[in-house]
């Protein structure tokens, strides 16, 4: 069989979605499982999420801490396909939603995802979900702890989980009016003890930014979104 022939058989037949209003295409923490389990409490979507690895975990906390990503949701359907003959079924583990392009993820250790049932799945799925309306990712759950994103992730969440005030919003505002970037030091003088909440709850939604390639610390330059980042 040729690879042009083997490839005609290799499709997606249907994509399920959950029923009776459930979050969920499968149960994720069970008391049979001998893997850690656990529930995520995400800001950005106002309830628990579950994973099911520390890989998992890590996901939820970037994808929480990113004003880049509207929500996301675990085990967010069931992929039926036939592969090199064979009908299977594939629950990704995450759905991530952006303002115009939804991924679906699925989480694997690098020596997991280098498994070549795997790799033959990842790359037909890469292939034919475009045409669903989803883009595939094979996310390499070591990637997942590279610095400083990890790091400063859990440093927003850790802070800007807590909503701010509009006359709070206005101070910051009128703070960044003053001087186009401000640190996270020097904020401390205009901000006071808020200063953490302010400026990590409003980089959560959006409003303010800094160099995420950078670990945030005292001497962090914040700036308004709509600013242009100099040089």
């Amino acid at each position: 069989m040729n690879k042009t022939t083997s490839q005609s058989r290799n499709k997606i037949l249907t994509i399920e979605y959950p029923k009776d209003g459930s979050h969920r295409a499968r149960k994720v923490i069970s008391r049979s499982k001998a893997q850690p389990t656990g529930k995520y409490p995400s800001w950005k979507m106002g309830r628990m999420v579950h994973w099911e690895s520390p890989h998992e975990l890590n996901a939820y906390r970037i994808l929480d801490a990113d004003p880049e990503v509207l929500r996301f949701h675990e085990q967010p359907l069931v992929i039926h396909f036939i592969l090199n003959g064979e009908e299977h079924r594939h629950y990704p583990d995450v759905l991530v939603e952006f303002s115009a392009t939804r991924e679906l993820w699925e989480i694997k250790p690098a020596s997991e995802a280098m498994n070549p049932e795997v790799v033959a799945r990842t790359r037909l799925l890469e292939r034919e979900l475009p045409r669903k309306g989803f883009a595939y990712r094979m996310v390499i759950g070591e990637d997942l702890t590279r610095e400083p994103h990890l790091s400063n992730a859990l440093t927003l969440l850790k802070h800007g989980r807590q909503q701010i005030s509009l006359l709070e919003q206005e101070q910051l505002r009128q703070l960044f009016q003053r001087g186009k970037r401000i640190t996270w030091a020097s904020a401390l003088d205009e901000l006071g003890s808020n200063r953490s909440r302010l400026l990590c709850r409003s980089f959560l939604e959006g409003s303010v930014t800094f160099d995420t390639e950078q670990r945030l610390g005292p001497e962090t330059n914040f700036w308004n979104s709509e600013q242009k980042k100099r040089k």
